[in-house]
């Protein structure tokens, strides 16, 4: 009997770890959103949709500078709206998949990463998005196509965390600009850094973190990825503000949170693999600097190793 009951009881202390969040599930059809100023433009149009691959069962709408304003409290004339998106959402586990496609226009200021970074922060976890414009653009108003999406099929993400998102988007992007000639500084090591703040809080913390935790976390994670001395106090320091005003959406609590590592696991995977990642770790060694290729879950492990050290302490206990 008490062999039963243990078995019992080891396996409802495991469960949580195999179990599923819920979250949006999967849509019947993909949602193209074009660029308000492609409304009047069908050449422009039509080349988008060839690179966006949209089919003739997508919906299709159009994202204003209201849309805009709304979802990321900025202020753009239609004319100059001309990144598009291409979003279909998949059930819990998929993960999330962004392309870029520049084969026509360049995105000139924001990263796969930095995309993917955003829409994390915002809650889309499990979709496959392609972004794409016909000619040159910032990007910046893409993410509000992609919300606009969102809010088409029913599924409206609250403001709070698309402006959290838009933060975070331009505070990576402006530190990007900022180092531009700085030896030592790669986007990807700032993508990969703030991507490990966030899945050690939620492992480590349960998403229950004060300033005082996530300023150690930070430093902790700027010296793991070879930026230590490279980024300026006022640089960190924005970064904490973003991190902070996240924590406060709650997404690093509840169901959503395991999803949020989920997805941070793929990032950082496809960020480690990548040959900026490589080239990134060339540039920090010849400075005197360390890349640490999976540092975000070694917190992970050592929690999870934490957890089955306590239960096997229970049950000796038992005894």
């Amino acid at each position: 009997m008490l062999k039963r009951t243990i078995l019992m009881m080891t396996v409802l202390l495991l469960l949580p770890f195999g179990a599923k969040a819920e979250a949006a599930s999967e849509w019947n059809e993909a949602v193209t959103i074009y660029g308000a100023a492609l409304e009047s433009d069908e050449n422009l149009r039509n080349d988008t949709a060839d690179l966006l691959q949209t089919e003739d069962s997508d919906v299709v709408d159009y994202v204003y500078s209201e849309d805009v304003s709304r979802y990321l409290g900025q202020t753009y004339d239609n004319s100059v709206l001309k990144s598009s998106i291409r979003i279909i959402q998949h059930d819990p586990g998929h993960g999330l998949k962004i392309t870029v496609d520049e084969t026509m226009g360049e995105i000139t200021q924001i990263t796969d990463e930095t995309y993917q970074n955003a829409l994390l922060t915002s809650g889309i976890t499990d979709a496959e998005v392609t972004i794409a414009a016909a000619t040159d653009v910032t990007g910046e108003s893409a993410l509000s196509g992609i919300y606009k999406a969102y809010n088409i099929q029913g599924e409206d993400i609250p403001e709070e965390r698309t402006q959290n998102a838009q933060d975070e988007l331009e505070v990576i992007s402006d530190i990007t600009q900022e180092n531009e000639n700085v030896d030592g500084f790669t986007d990807v090591q700032l993508n990969k850094m703030i991507t490990e703040v966030k899945v050690e809080i939620i492992n480590q913390f349960n998403g229950d973190v004060t300033e005082e935790d996530v300023r150690q976390i930070v430093d902790e994670k700027i010296q793991e990825n070879g930026l230590e001395g490279i980024l300026t106090e006022d640089q960190v320091n924005r970064i904490i503000v973003i991190i902070l005003n996240i924590r406060d959406s709650g997404i690093f609590t509840g169901e959503e949170a395991q999803r949020l590592v989920d997805s941070s696991r793929d990032l950082v995977d496809q960020i480690t693999s990548s040959d900026a990642f490589e080239d990134a770790r060339a540039q920090a060694e010849q400075i005197g600097q360390e890349i640490q290729e999976s540092g975000a879950w070694q917190s992970f492990m050592d929690a999870l190793r934490n957890f089955f050290n306590s239960l096997m302490n229970f049950f000796r206990g038992l005894f």
